[in-house]
């Protein structure tokens, strides 16, 4: 019989949708990013990114990560020399051919 009340009862479930929550904890902003756990820690301890203490938690808002991200310098594609050389080959034997 307890099984079953306990079987029965309505637990809410933790939203695996991130993007719901105005804070996410250090797990939840590094798959927000795609990064892993110590990268989003470590640009903590750097001061980079603003993590508030919840208890024993820390937590980050989602506006100060999307702030954060925003700021990270974009980079540029880079396409090594010899890489340029062969498909300027493949594309003078495709013409001559």
């Amino acid at each position: 019989m307890a099984a079953k009340q306990k079987a029965e009862t309505n637990v809410p479930t933790p939203a695996t949708d991130s993007s719901s929550h105005g804070a996410l904890n250090i797990v939840e902003s590094a798959a927000y990013c795609g990064v892993r756990c110590s990268a989003i820690e470590s640009v903590i301890r750097d001061g980079k990114l603003r993590g508030r203490r919840l208890g024993r938690n820390v937590i980050i808002l989602k506006s100060d990560l999307d702030a954060f991200l925003a700021s990270l310098d974009v980079i540029q594609p880079h396409t090594p020399p010899s890489v340029l050389r062969r498909r300027q080959e493949r594309l003078r034997s495709k013409f001559a051919a």
